[in-house]
């Protein structure tokens, strides 16, 4: 199932606006992830935490710059959702890694359940779920 905006999709998520953060301002938007995420299992904070600066930097490099990260942590069953709004309009996609990157999804699709874009008026979705554990 996909991650959607819409009002009865909006319940139990976590938001930080980060529009118009320059690459430094990524650190502080991944620390307030790791505060949002502080009773999941040392391992599943981590996996979580590489997703999120992945697809913040995705969102940097290729989506014209991150507006929102959003954080949604569900139990029984324990999964994590993670979702970087942007602006951009092209389509992340998987592919070989070489000198110029190319890991960063590749990691992102290792890590996680799922993963994919929702598409809206004003740009795009990254989302990723991931099984956890909860402290």
């Amino acid at each position: 199932m996909g991650v959607t905006w819409s009002g009865a999709d909006r319940a139990g998520w976590q938001v930080l606006d980060v529009a118009g953060l320059d690459r430094t301002g990524l650190t502080a938007a991944r620390r307030w992830a790791e505060t949002k995420l502080g009773r999941l299992r040392e391992k599943d904070l981590i996996d979580t935490l590489i997703i999120v600066g992945e697809l913040l930097e995705n969102a940097y490099l290729h989506g014209g710059g991150p507006r929102q990260l959003r954080i949604r942590c569900a139990h029984e069953p324990c999964e994590v959702t993670v979702a970087v709004a942007d602006v951009g309009g092209g389509e992340p996609k998987l592919r070989v890694p070489d000198r110029g990157g190319g890991r960063g999804l590749l990691l992102v699709d290792q890590l996680c359940l799922a993963w994919g874009v929702s598409r809206h008026d004003d740009g795009k979705l990254v989302w990723a779920r991931l099984e956890c554990s909860a402290e």
